[in-house]
C-alpha cells in the first residue's frame, strides 16, 4: 500500500507536544501507569532539549489533582483546565494556531489519558482539523489494556501514526550531527520501560 512519506516525518518547527491529563489521582487507577510515566518522562526531557513546544491540559484538576510531579512541565503552554473530553477546547485552538513561530503545526504528538476518552476523542478532533496526529503508543494508556489497545487500533484507522516514544525522538533529531545529539544520547541509554504493546500485532 502507497503511503506519503512526507506526512509520517516529524520535523523540529513544525511539531508540537500535546500531554493530556497525566495527572495525579489517576496514577493508581491506570495500567502500567508507572511505566508510562518514565517513558514519558524521557519524551518530553528530549522534546525540550529539540524546543518542541508543549501543551498540556488537565481534566478537573481540583477533583483529580494537578499534572504528576514527574513530568516538567516548567515553560509549557497551560496547564489548561477542562471538563470535556478533547484536549481541543478554544484556548488550546486558540495556542495550536500560532504554536510554532506564528504559525500552527503540521504534527501533533500525543501522550496521556485515557487513550479510549480523552486521547482518542483529541485525535479524532485533530485529525478533522487537518493535523498529522502521532500517537505514542508507550505514553498512552487506559484503565484496562484492552480499552488502550483497541483506542490505538480506532486511531489508526482514522489516519493517525501509531509511534513509540524513542520513534518520535529520533524522527524529530533526524541526525548524528544534531547539536543535541550527545544530550539525546544520554537520555535514550535508559531503556525504554515495556508496556504490553508487543500484543499490538495488528498495529
Amino acid at each position: 500500500m502507497a503511503i506519503n512519506a512526507a506526512k509520517v516525518v516529524l520535523k523540529e518547527g513544525k511539531s508540537v507536544l500535546l500531554i493530556c491529563d497525566m495527572q495525579e489521582k489517576f496514577a493508581k487507577a491506570m495500567f502500567e501507569f508507572e511505566k508510562i510515566t518514565q517513558n514519558s518522562v524521557k519524551l518530553v526531557n528530549a522534546l525540550k532539549l529539540l524546543n518542541v513546544p508543549i501543551i498540556v491540559s488537565e481534566q478537573n484538576p481540583k477533583a483529580l489533582g494537578k499534572t504528576i510531579p514527574e513530568l516538567d512541565i516548567s515553560g509549557v503552554k497551560g496547564p489548561f483546565e477542562k471538563t470535556q473530553f478533547s484536549m481541543c477546547t478554544p484556548e488550546i485552538n486558540k495556542e495550536l494556531s500560532t504554536i510554532c513561530s506564528g504559525k500552527r503545526p503540521d504534527s501533533v504528538i500525543l501522550i496521556g489519558l485515557e487513550a479510549h476518552v480523552c486521547i482518542e476523542n483529541t485525535a479524532i478532533d485533530l485529525r478533522q482539523s487537518g493535523y498529522e496526529v502521532h500517537t505514542v503508543a508507550d505514553c498512552c494508556t487506559s484503565r484496562t489494556l484492552e480499552d488502550r489497545l483497541l483506542a490505538l487500533e480506532r486511531m489508526k484507522e482514522i489516519g493517525c501514526h501509531i509511534a513509540t516514544s524513542e520513534n518520535v525522538i529520533f524522527k524529530l533529531l533526524a541526525d548524528a550531527k544534531h547539536k543535541e545529539f550527545k544530550n539525546i544520547q544520554k537520555l535514550v541509554k535508559t531503556p525504554t520501560q515495556y508496556t504490553n504493546l508487543i500484543t499490538l500485532s495488528k498495529i
